[in-house]
């Protein structure tokens, strides 16, 4: 089981279905990137100010280790610090996010990333807008590429149209 938080950028179309595109789904847990490479991870996620403050850190941590003549203590510390940022990474970035006016508008958990969009977009959804149907006779636009993102979007978007009982029905299928 795995949790995400679900972040909306600060200037977020009003129409919920585009506003989905959008969304951002942070995993909470221990990433293995973040606490091997913590100055690339942050600079791929673009956390300038967690990243001078991890740097100033860890320098700080290791001239201080190195002028008292304890670098392996020292080393030790630095690798206590990688290990506790690998496991609050998510949080960091979900507060660097918050901090540049993203809004955070829920969790979710689920098995996969996957199965946490579609059940986050099948209660989000209904909620914040009316989804138009096709007008009867209209020719059907053809689908963009389809990705496991545009593939939870869809199927959260046809469980909608299908209304509450189909939802129920596919789960007991």
């Amino acid at each position: 089981m795995v949790i995400y938080s679900v972040l909306e950028p600060p200037d977020a179309p009003a129409d919920r279905l585009e506003s989905a595109e959008q969304l951002v789904f942070i995993r909470d847990g221990f990433s293995a990137y973040a606490a091997a490479l913590p100055p690339v991870w942050m600079l791929v996620k673009r956390m300038w100010l967690e990243l001078a403050i991890y740097m100033g850190a860890a320098g700080l941590i290791a001239w201080i280790a190195s002028s008292a003549g304890q670098t392996e203590l020292g080393n030790a510390i630095l690798l206590a610090v990688q290990i506790i940022f690998g496991f609050e990474s998510g949080a960091l970035h979900s507060a660097s996010l918050e901090r540049r006016g993203w809004r955070l508008v829920g969790t979710v958990s689920g098995r996969n990333r996957e199965d946490c969009e579609r059940r986050f977009l099948e209660v989000w959804l209904p909620t914040h807008t009316e989804i138009p149907r096709p007008a009867a006779g209209t020719a059907p636009v053809a689908p963009a590429p389809p990705s496991w993102t545009r593939r939870a979007f869809t199927q959260a978007k046809d469980a909608i149209l299908r209304g509450p009982n189909a939802a129920a029905a596919d789960s007991k299928a």
